[in-house]
């Protein structure tokens, strides 16, 4: 894990490959470069990494494109393509470097609270867990979806996830048994919480294991599964993106909030 010192660093890092990464969706890069008094080939070098900037110099651009709304970037991202529908899979084929933006938001909404481990689900949760794992060195346990193996300790979804075949049958997660979290502390994270089923069932799993839970963090989901998570989990809950309603509608058949 990382010192507070660090995760403020971390932050301003992430925050600038975010504003600059999201503002090239909309600007070319000559109109970029001239609007921060950037040098093109310096700005171009900035942005495929192969020169960092210095802290400072990170902080004075972050200040110039305060203006940038990167999170109508990222959720344009999130929702369109290949699938017509949010999917963190969108993200990372067409827009990988916006996971600058998640990681940011999480440095900056849950990043200052002690945790041990990063809570999970394989799938949309594991890869941004990762992306945010591997940015502040903690480690990340992650559940299987519905298997249950030797080794695992196996516990039904208590409720039903949007995704589910049908109401009669019997979903399951599956966390490592030979990895205890007994008495830590562990923040959960998922991608879209479409209900909010697997970030509750993954909050019940640390509940029975005594854990303590500072933190939920989601990459996006809407306004009645963010309050439900809340007044459910009890804990602080921060999410990148809040989706319109209108965008679960694309889901045939519906669904029902937790």
């Amino acid at each position: 894990m990382v010192s507070l010192k660090q995760v403020e660093d971390l932050a301003v890092e992430a925050e600038f490959y975010c504003r600059v990464n999201a503002s090239r969706k909309t600007m070319r890069l000559r109109e970029l470069a001239d609007s921060l008094q950037v040098d093109l080939t310096t700005l171009s070098k900035y942005i495929n990494m192969h020169i960092k900037p210095s802290k400072p110099r990170m902080r004075e651009i972050n200040e110039k494109l305060k203006g940038v709304d990167y999170k109508s970037v990222v959720e344009d991202c999130l929702v369109k393509q290949p699938y017509p529908f949010p999917e963190m899979n969108n993200l990372t084929f067409k827009c990988p470097e916006l996971l600058d933006c998640a990681v940011y938001e999480f440095l900056e909404g849950l990043g200052r609270l002690p945790f041990d481990y990063i809570l999970t689900i394989e799938g949309g949760g594991l890869a941004l867990a990762q992306a945010i794992a591997t940015r502040i060195k903690s480690p990340v346990v992650y559940g299987l979806r519905d298997i249950i193996i030797r080794g695992g300790h196996s516990m039904p979804y208590k409720y039903t996830p949007v995704y589910a075949w049908g109401p009669r049958i019997k979903r399951y997660i599956t966390l490592p048994l030979g990895g205890d979290l007994r008495g830590k502390r562990v923040i959960v994270v998922d991608d879209i919480a479409w209900t909010g089923a697997t970030v509750m069932t993954l909050i019940d799993y640390a509940s029975r294991k005594k854990c303590e839970v500072p933190g939920v963090f989601l990459l996006a989901t809407f306004r009645d599964v963010y309050d439900k998570i809340v007044e459910k989990s009890r804990t602080r809950v921060h999410a990148l993106l809040i989706l319109p309603d209108e965008v679960r509608k694309i889901i045939a058949g519906g669904f029902e909030v937790i």
